[in-house]
C-alpha cells in the first residue's frame, strides 16, 4: 500500500482519500450491503462443489487456481475468468486445474455458501446497460456475452482466513468474496474521507444518493469489466434506495511490456517507485498517454518511450517553448514591449490551432488520452512551423512592430499548450506557467484567451525536457527478468 502510494506521489498523481479496505468502515459498510441485499431477497445460499488444496490445507479461492480455459484453450485462465476470450468461468470448468501457491493438483470437496442472485437483475441491467449508448465497445462487448448465456447466481463468500466476516449468525470462518466487498470501498472510502473532515454522519451519503449532479466513472482494465458493469451496479440497485450506478466505465485493454505480458514474478515488469526516479515523470505520463491501450492492447517499450521524450517533447514541444524564451531573453532581455502589428497570417494561425485545442479537450471529455496527445503534438507543429514561417530572428531588425505580434502570439500558443497539456504533463505545464511570470492557473472554460500583451516580462527559464542517452534504455533492458 505504502508503495503504491509513493509511486502515485512520485507520479504527481493525487487523491482526495488513498485508503485501503481493511479497516472497520469498510467492514461495516460491507456488511450492510450484505444485509440488505439479503433482506430484500437478492441473495441465496447452498452447498457447492470447489477445489481444495490438500497440499496447503485450504479451499482455494478463484483467483488461487489456474487451468486451460475450457473454451478457448488458453493456458494461464483463472478459476473466475479468462482474459484471453473474456468468458466468465468457474473453477471447476477448468481443464487440468493446479493450485497457484504449490502447483499441486486439487481435489473436490463441498462447503456451505452464499450467491448474488444476478439473475433477478437481469431485465433491469439490460435496461440499463442499452441505455449506455456512448460507452466504449469493449465494455458492451464483455457485458453481451454475459447477457447471451443469460445471468447466473454468483458466489459472493469464500472459505478463507482473512477478509470481511459474513454477517449471518452462527456462520464461522466464512467472508465477503473480494470481488463483492472491493467496489464497496469506492463507498467506505466516501465515508472515511467525511468522517475524516468532521462532516455530519451522512453527508458523504449526498455524493451516492445525491441526484444527478454527480458523476461516477470507473476507471479500469478489461479483466474488471464485468465487476463493475453488471455485479456491481447488481450490489446498488439491490440496496433499493437509490444510490448511484457508474455513469461511465472507460475500460482499457492490456499493457505489455517489450512484446510480452508484464510479470511481476518473473520481474518483466517497470517498478514504478524506480523508474520515476530515473526519468522525468512527464516524460512517462506523456508516453503512457500517447499508447494508452484504450481499443486494444499496446505495448510499453523503453524504445518507444525514448523516441516520445527525444523524438516528440524535446523536439517538438520542448523546442517550441525553448526558442521562444531563448531568443527573448538574448535579443529582448526577456521583456516584450512597444507597438504590435497582427496580420491574417496570425488569424489562420489561431483558427487552426482552436479547432486542435477543441478536439483535445473533447478527447478529455471521451476519455480518449490517446488521441489527446496526438492532437497536442498537432498543435505543437502548427507553432513551430508558424514560427520558421514568420522568421522574427529577420523581423527583428526589418519590422519590429511585426516581430513583437509574433512572439506575443508564440508566448500565448505556450501558455494555451501549456494548460492543454496540463491532465497529462502537469510539472512541466506549471514550470510554463512560471517562465511566463503567469498564475498556475488552469481553465479549460478560458483557455483562448489571449492573456500575454506587450509589456510581458519572463520569468526565470529552464529547460522541459532532456534528451535520454542510448546507454539509459540499455540499462532498463538488462533490468528485465
Amino acid at each position: 500500500h505504502d508503495l503504491i502510494e509513493k509511486g502515485f506521489k512520485m507520479a504527481n498523481v493525487s487523491f482526495d482519500i488513498f485508503s485501503g479496505t481493511h479497516n472497520e468502515t469498510h467492514a461495516g459498510l460491507s456488511q450492510e450491503f450484505f444485509e440488505n441485499l439479503n433482506k430484500n431477497g437478492y441473495i441465496s445460499e447452498k452447498e457447492v462443489e470447489q477445489l481444495y488444496c490438500e497440499h496447503d490445507k485450504m479451499f482455494l479461492p478463484d483467483r488461487y487456481v489456474e487451468g486451460i480455459c475450457p473454451i478457448c484453450k488458453d493456458q494461464g485462465a483463472r478459476g473466475d475468468q479468462c482474459d484471453k476470450c473474456g468468458n466468465a468461468l468457474n473453477t471447476l470448468d477448468l481443464i487440468e486445474p493446479r493450485c497457484k501457491i504449490c502447483s499441486k493438483t486439487p481435489v473436490v470437496r463441498t462447503s456451505r455458501h452464499w450467491f448474488l442472485d444476478l439473475n433477478k437483475f437481469e431485465k433491469k441491467l439490460d435496461e440499463w446497460l442499452e441505455s449506455k449508448t456512448n460507452w466504449k465497445n469493449n465494455v458492451k462487448a464483455f457485458c453481451k456475452q454475459w447477457f447471451e448465456r443469460g445471468l447466473e447466481p454468483r458466489g459472493i463468500t469464500r472459505d478463507i482466513k482473512w477478509g470481511v466476516p459474513v454477517p449471518i449468525e452462527g456462520v464461522e470462518n466464512k467472508v465477503l468474496y473480494v470481488w463483492f466487498d472491493a467496489p464497496i470501498g469506492y463507498a467506505s472510502f466516501t465515508k472515511e474521507l467525511f468522517d475524516k473532515k468532521g462532516e455530519t454522519k451522512d453527508e458523504w451519503l449526498n455524493w451516492w444518493k445525491g441526484g444527478d449532479d454527480v458523476k461516477l466513472v470507473h476507471f479500469i482494465g478489461k479483466d474488471n469489466i464485468v465487476f463493475h458493469s453488471i455485479i456491481w451496479p447488481a450490489m446498488l440497485m439491490g440496496q433499493k434506495d437509490g444510490w448511484k450506478l457508474p455513469d461511465e466505465i472507460p475500460a482499457n485493454e492490456f499493457l505489455n511490456l517489450e512484446g510480452e505480458k508484464i510479470s511481476t514474478s518473473k520481474n518483466w515488469a517497470v517498478w514504478v517507485h524506480d523508474f520515476f526516479e530515473r526519468f522525468n515523470p512527464d516524460s512517462i505520463r506523456f508516453y503512457l498517454a500517447s499508447i494508452a491501450p484504450e481499443t486494444k492492447d499496446a505495448d510499453f517499450s523503453f524504445k518507444g518511450f525514448q523516441d516520445a521524450n527525444n523524438g516528440v517533447l524535446a523536439s517538438i514541444y520542448g523546442n517550441f517553448v525553448n526558442r521562444n524564451l531563448a531568443f527573448i531573453n538574448k535579443f529582448f532581455k526577456g521583456k516584450i514591449e512597444g507597438e504590435t502589428k497582427f496580420t491574417a497570417e496570425d488569424d489562420e494561425l489561431w483558427k487552426s490551432v482552436e479547432k486542435e485545442i477543441k478536439i483535445v479537450l473533447d478527447c478529455y471529455e471521451n476519455f480518449k488520452v490517446r488521441d489527446a496527445s496526438f492532437h497536442l503534438m498537432e498543435t505543437c507543429r502548427i507553432a513551430n512551423k508558424y514560427f520558421d514561417t514568420m522568421a522574427p530572428w529577420a523581423l527583428r531588425k526589418t519590422d519590429p512592430e511585426r516581430c513583437n505580434a509574433v512572439f506575443i502570439n508564440c508566448l500565448n500558443l505556450i501558455n494555451i499548450i501549456a494548460t492543454a497539456m496540463e491532465p497529462i504533463t502537469p510539472a512541466s505545464s506549471r514550470k510554463v506557467k512560471k517562465m511566463l511570470d503567469l498564475p498556475e492557473v488552469f481553465d479549460f472554460t478560458n483557455i483562448f484567451n489571449k492573456e500575454i500583451r506587450s509589456g510581458i516580462k519572463l520569468g526565470e527559464t529552464e529547460i522541459l525536457f532532456t534528451m535520454i542517452e542510448d546507454s539509459a534504455i540499455e540499462e532498463e533492458k538488462n533490468r528485465l527478468g
